[in-house]
């Protein structure tokens, strides 16, 4: 069987049984996330991407350099008398570099689960049960792609179970080491949610607690947790604002899931916050700062990320956005990298909303950084000295894009 044909299977079958589920008359839902697009830096070649060695995330606008999509596809497999419901969904995703007009790439199986929802009575009238790979819950900073929450992987769990002033949601996912499956751990996932702290505020917790589960022979994965504590105030100035507090060790200094390659001193404290408001009138938006103080592997460095987007909407479908981020990284022991990045991009979108979309943008980025992000930067990496800006410590890129999700 050619290598070819393996590559494109996943997405074949999945289109394949689309359309004969189709033909049969089940009701399928199709969803899903794409965007893409193309430019040149201001010396010339392809676009761009400005991103800091030891930041776990980069501001998008006008900065992403690859096409990426999410193809969904799902629906109702069995309703029982009683009120339960079975129900699969999967999901395709793909990321290629913007290269030419014809490329392969190999789609992978994000998510294939099967959820049962209203399974009980009393408590678990509303519960859900569900095995299979899955996106769990996750949290992140829409500016950034900042999954600063994210338990996600093949495993299983009860959520929606209601305690009254809280609902309970429980998750094991296991992550198994790609080079060896004999190394694998399992996380236990606990989470308290809808706690109703203030008018229109809700406060979430959660406990994240590794369990090792390899077999004999196997090299040793250290223990470890994460907890979090997240703060959503809701009908903000038409938006919301959602804090984050996490602390993790072991294995579990992360933003979720399990780091295999973790040692037991690692630990991690991060803060993460988000802002995003749609007041009426012409203006919406979004910020968002991150500090974080990390241990792991015996080096120990603080990560801090501001950075704002405000959005002019001067018309139904046409607005003009502009972010300006910032990302400062101070490893011990050496010089404290910083990366400056601002971008100005006319759009056409499908309203006048923050989360309008599909959008089509064109945008120009220009992007500042020191000597010692440079010298941290790896080789050919548009930081450094070996990228298309060469000894430079400043940098455009200017070109279009689309985004979209359905």
């Amino acid at each position: 069987m050619s290598r070819h044909f393996m590559k494109t299977l996943p997405a074949a079958l999945a289109l394949a049984l689309g359309a004969s589920a189709a033909q049969a008359g089940l009701p399928i839902d199709f969803g899903g996330y794409v965007r893409s697009g193309f430019g040149t830096s201001g010396e010339g070649g392809k676009e761009a991407c400005f991103g800091l060695a030891g930041a776990s995330s980069k501001y998008r606008l006008g900065n992403e350099c690859e096409t990426y999509g999410e193809l969904k596809f799902g629906g109702e497999a069995f309703k029982a008398a009683n009120g339960t419901t079975f129900r699969v969904n999967t999901l395709l995703a793909f990321s290629v570099a913007q290269n030419q007009d014809w490329e392969q790439a190999s789609p992978s199986w994000r998510e294939l689960n099967v959820v049962a929802d209203h399974i009980g009575t009393g408590a678990m009238a509303n519960a859900k049960a569900w095995v299979g790979k899955r996106y769990y819950d996750r949290q992140d900073v829409h500016i950034t792609d900042y999954y600063f929450w994210n338990n996600s992987g093949p495993g299983a769990g009860l959520e929606n179970i209601d305690l009254g002033a809280a609902k309970l949601a429980y998750a094991v996912v296991r992550t198994a080491d790609s080079g060896d499956a004999n190394r694998t751990a399992l996380a236990h996932d606990i989470r308290l949610s809808g706690i109703k702290l203030n008018p229109d505020g809700e406060l979430t917790f959660g406990a994240q607690i590794n369990q090792k589960r390899n077999a004999e022979g196997a090299a040793a994965i250290a223990g470890g947790h994460l907890l979090t504590a997240m703060h959503t105030q809701g009908n903000l100035l038409g938006g919301f604002n959602k804090v984050a507090l996490q602390y993790g060790s072991g294995s579990g200094a992360t933003t979720g899931g399990i780091n295999l390659g973790g040692a037991k001193d690692d630990k991690v404290t991060r803060l993460t916050e988000q802002i995003m408001v749609q007041p009426k009138g012409d203006w919406s938006g979004m910020a968002t700062f991150v500090y974080e103080d990390k241990k792991s592997g015996g080096s120990h460095s603080k990560w801090t990320s501001t950075g704002v987007r405000p959005v002019y909407h001067f018309a139904d479908n046409y607005s003009v956005a502009a972010e300006l981020g910032f990302d400062q990284v101070k490893p011990d022991g050496q010089k404290t990298r910083k990366l400056s990045k601002f971008t100005i991009a006319p759009q056409l979108a499908a309203g006048n909303g923050f989360w309008s979309r599909p959008v089509l943008r064109a945008f120009y980025t220009y992007a500042k950084w020191n000597d010692a992000a440079q010298a941290a930067a790896g080789a050919g990496d548009a930081l450094s000295s070996t990228g298309v800006f060469g000894g430079k410590t400043s940098g455009s890129s200017l070109g279009f894009q689309v985004e979209a999700w359905w």
